[in-house]
């Protein structure tokens, strides 16, 4: 019976192997050419095979993409590859690879008995070489192209050696799980690197390939086991290893890595591959440690400013010596499809509201303007064929006359509107277009003043390109991500050097700033930082920008949807993300100050006309000026005993200062007029505003001490001089106008001494505040 039944089996077997004539010339032919005629190599290119690998600085993987043939794959020498595998693979599927040429006889003989035995194709007895051709022509499974195959593979032996075979083999077999290659499945399956594969690990990957799916370790990983175990038993039965190595290896535990597809900076990635990408491994500007504490940031006051109808954020990171982008996030979660998380607005067409204010003042400083010429801040009425333009403050007031300085610092609209009514606006349009700004692509004529204010739409990408050119000092700046190439343009430098020392100055000037923002807003650092706010006027963008010598950082915050935020400003939405991140930036080493240009000198001039003092201006401050356009003559606004007349700064003061004339007011503003010494019939108001009384004050470990510091602040007479500081009775220091002094935290309690002389009286305050480590 047993005869009869194996006859059967080998009759059904042989008839399937019957060929026809014109088969059988086919076959002879098949079989003479095959000693003759090389495979084309250019069929073996790995480039469709191998997927993308996108890194961040340091080496970390961000994404990889998988392939043409959806997997993921990486060209990996056999000097790379642990000497292990490549013997467990040779064993594995074909012991004699080094004595054949292309075909095994004893294989292809032992497959027909085994097919015969089983009655169907259960083997075919292919080699390695047949095995990668199969791979690269992709040829059916039947005895026809078996043929074909095989005589490709007698071709293949005639075309390349025996070791590039095998890399070809070991670089293209699929491993499972959209693997492709033994460098990708080790990286995969054990997170380590092919060249470090030890035998139980060798032994295991090359268990998969005979059936990636019944062997998928993540779903069959005993039966994967059992088919590892049998690989180890032909190493040790064809002394390929010892017993000791055997032993060894059957008891070293399998630990699979977890099935992750790493995906990190996923704004970041999903840009970089809108672009052309030439190598399978792309190492990047980003820094994935930085990149994932700044997500952390934004993510933690996004949540915080929810019940202010804030629901997104994005952030620009870019190195200002190199133009690299160090930080792009463009959503503060981009998996959350509720929030549209996948918009990336960094590219986003947004409104920036005075965030475009440095770049007019930087031109009209290159057109003769000085931080302390004076710039009426009075009512503005501009007619156009638009209609009428009356430009408000933030602030709902009128400053009367400004310095330069304190307008570009405190972000005052008017006088930003009457410098464009100089300057042009077509001329500061072009130079937007020069500085990057290719998103203002309507004429001057439909922006009108307002070009100034905001009303037109750039991108975060673009404000962060500008304000990198002033970090710069006017050079062209392009952001990338690729480490190799110069972000300098060969161009002519878009400001002068002394206009953007100016413009750097007033921006990283807290006191300037003050009248506006206080001294204790998140725009004031502990460290030299230019930094500007920018806020739509309905609310639906929030931005603030700035930088210090070494990185530029631009925020936004707002709404996807176009909602308005309840009444979030830059310096309460943006301007707390864009401190932290400054603060980590700098967070071992303090930025150095901006450096002063041999253009550029220094000296005295009265605060409130910008003019040369003389003994009657009650308040002289130093000012920067261009060599040779220092102011010439002395102030006209007060005479000798200090007294205001307004009338010195022309009739376009006039109504201004009939509205204010029944109280003189000083060009210094306090932040809060109803604590102006003049209001108060009771005496001089001489007040510590900072520390708070009985404030307490926590040191962040994650910080820097030195970067961890408090502003001793007051409110005091005009015409106080100087004011000693006292800490715990000693002597901390001794300050002029505007008096404020800056302490590092340090563990205590301390008390907090203000003195002066006014009047031939003595003026004092004193407040107690605590710090905690």
């Amino acid at each position: 019976m047993t005869s009869i039944f194996l006859k059967k089996r080998f009759l059904n077997f042989t008839n399937r192997l019957v060929l026809k004539k014109q088969d059988s010339i086919f076959v002879l032919f098949l079989f003479l050419s095959a000693f003759i005629y090389p495979l084309p190599f250019e069929v073996f290119n790995y480039k469709d095979q191998e997927s993308i690998r996108i890194y961040d600085r340091n080496g970390y993987l961000l994404r990889e993409i998988i392939s043409c043939n959806q997997g993921r794959g990486r060209w990996t020498p056999l000097e790379n590859i642990s000497e292990k595998a490549l013997i467990a693979a040779v064993y594995a599927e074909d012991r004699r690879f080094y004595l054949h040429k292309g075909i095994d006889p004893l294989a292809l003989g032992r497959a027909v008995i085994q097919n015969i035995l089983a009655g169907e194709t259960v083997s075919g007895g292919s080699t390695i070489s047949a095995q990668l051709i199969r791979n690269v022509y992709g040829h059916p499974r039947n005895f026809l192209y078996k043929i074909i195959e095989n005589w490709q593979a007698v071709r293949l032996e005639h075309t390349i050696k025996k070791n590039e075979i095998l890399e070809q083999y070991l670089n293209r077999i699929p491993f499972g799980n959209q693997t492709f290659g033994i460098e990708a499945a080790s990286q995969l399956y054990f997170g380590k690197s092919a060249i470090e594969l030890s035998w139980a690990e060798s032994a295991f990957l090359m268990a998969l390939p005979k059936s990636p799916t019944q062997y998928n370790p993540y779903r069959n990983f005993t039966k994967a086991k059992k088919r590892q175990e049998l690989i180890l038993r032909q190493l040790l039965e064809f002394r390929q290893m010892d017993s000791i190595d055997y032993d060894r290896a059957v008891h070293e535990p399998i630990l699979l890595f977890p099935k992750t597809s790493p995906f990190s900076a996923p704004h970041f990635v999903d840009w970089i591959m809108k672009r052309p990408i030439h190598e399978p491994d792309l190492r990047t500007s980003l820094d994935l440690p930085l990149q994932l504490a700044c997500e952390k940031i934004v993510q933690a006051h996004v949540e915080q400013l929810k019940a202010e109808n804030v629901s997104n954020a994005a952030v620009l990171v870019a190195d200002n010596a190199t133009g690299q982008i160090r930080v792009m996030i463009g959503s503060a979660d981009y998996f959350n499809e509720m929030r549209d998380g996948q918009f990336n607005a960094v590219f986003a067409r947004r409104q920036p509201g005075s965030a475009l204010k440095p770049f007019t003042y930087a031109l009209a400083f290159d057109r003769g303007y000085t931080p302390a010429t004076i710039i009426p801040d009075v009512e503005t009425v501009i007619e156009s064929k638009h209609g009428r333009f009356t430009p408000v403050n933030y602030d709902n007031q009128f400053h009367g006359p400004v310095r330069a300085r304190v307008a570009l610092a405190c972000s005052y609209n008017v006088p930003a509107v009457r410098i464009l009514q100089n300057i042009g606006v077509d001329r500061l349009l072009s130079k937007l277009h020069e500085c990057g700004f290719r998103s203002l692509s309507e004429s001057a004529d439909h922006y009108g003043h307002g070009l100034t204010l905001g009303n037109g739409e750039v991108t975060l990408y673009e404000l962060a390109r500008a304000y990198a050119i002033l970090a710069n000092y006017g050079q062209p700046v392009e952001l990338t991500h690729d480490e190799t190439v110069s972000p300098f343009g060969k161009f002519r430098t878009r400001f002068s050097e002394s206009s953007v020392f100016f413009v750097s100055d007033i921006l990283s000037d807290a006191s300037a700033r003050a009248p506006a923002f206080g001294y204790d807003s998140p725009l004031s650092l502990p460290f030299p930082c230019a930094v500007k706010t920018g806020t739509s006027s309905d609310y639906r963008d929030n931005w603030t920008a700035g930088y210090t010598r070494d990185y530029t950082v631009a925020v936004w915050v707002g709404n996807f949807d176009n909602q308005p935020m309840v009444r979030i400003s830059g310096v309460t939405g943006a301007g707390p993300i864009f401190r932290e991140i400054m603060l980590l930036l700098h967070r071992k080493k303090a930025p150095s100050p901006f450096p002063k240009p041999s253009s550029v000198t220094e000296i005295s001039v009265c605060g409130t006309s910008g003019d040369l003092p003389h003994n009657g201006c009650p308040y002289i401050m130093k000012e920067y000026f261009e060599n040779g356009k220092e102011p010439k003559i002395y102030c006209s606004v007060h005479d000798k005993k200090g007294s205001v007349s307004y009338a010195a700064f022309g009739p376009v003061f006039k109504k201004w200062s009939e509205m204010h004339s029944q109280r003189e007011k000083s060009i210094r503003t306090y932040p809060d007029d109803s604590l102006h010494p003049a209001s108060k019939k009771a005496g001089p108001l001489f007040k510590i505003i900072s520390p708070a009384r009985d404030a307490e004050f926590r040191i962040d470990p994650n910080h820097l001490r030195q970067y961890q510091s408090i502003d001793f602040n007051l409110f005091a007479p005009e015409d106080i001089t100087e004011v000693k500081w006292y800490l715990n009775g000693q002597l901390h220091s001794k300050k002029r106008w505007p008096f404020k002094t800056v302490w590092n935290l340090k563990p205590g309690i301390y008390i907090l001494r203000a003195e002066t002389r006014f009047k031939g009286k003595n003026l004092s305050d004193e407040v107690r505040f605590s710090v905690l480590e």
